[in-house]
């Protein structure tokens, strides 16, 4: 556990969430609740190929297929962040508002809690009760 983290969460409050009003269980809870959103720069090929809709594959080129196949050929780990080429193509051949583009969108957003977000894992009471004692 990153006391010193946690330590500067609790005492900063960046998010206005008032842990200094809230009980141990209460910041515990509020800390470990899903409720924050990131964005994702990788998704699997297999992602990307159960998210494509076999509909949209079939009505595009054999050209525009075998790029598609290009992208499903770049691994596990397929950057598909902002201005990547894999996400130009995929965009650009299947077109923004498409419901493979759609679907893929939805897979690049995860929800996290605040404490993952924070890199601290699971947080609990003992963790808040060493951080409220860590050294400022």
């Amino acid at each position: 556990m990153d006391l010193m983290a946690l330590s500067s969460e609790l005492t900063v409050d960046p998010l206005a969430r008032g842990y200094s009003g809230m009980t141990y269980a209460e910041i515990v809870t509020s800390l470990n609740t899903k409720n924050r959103t990131r964005v994702l720069d990788t998704l699997s090929s297999a992602q990307i190929y159960e998210a494509i809709v076999p509909s949209e594959f079939q009505a595009l080129t054999d050209a525009q297929r075998l790029l598609i196949r290009d992208v499903f050929g770049l691994g596990n780990s397929v950057q598909v962040g902002p201005s990547t080429n894999a996400r130009s193509v995929l965009v650009g051949i299947l077109g923004g508002s498409s419901d493979s583009i759609t679907a893929l969108a939805a897979l690049l957003e995860e929800t996290i809690s605040r404490a993952t977000e924070l890199g601290l894992g699971i947080v609990t009471e003992g963790d808040i009760i060493k951080a409220e004692a860590y050294p400022a």
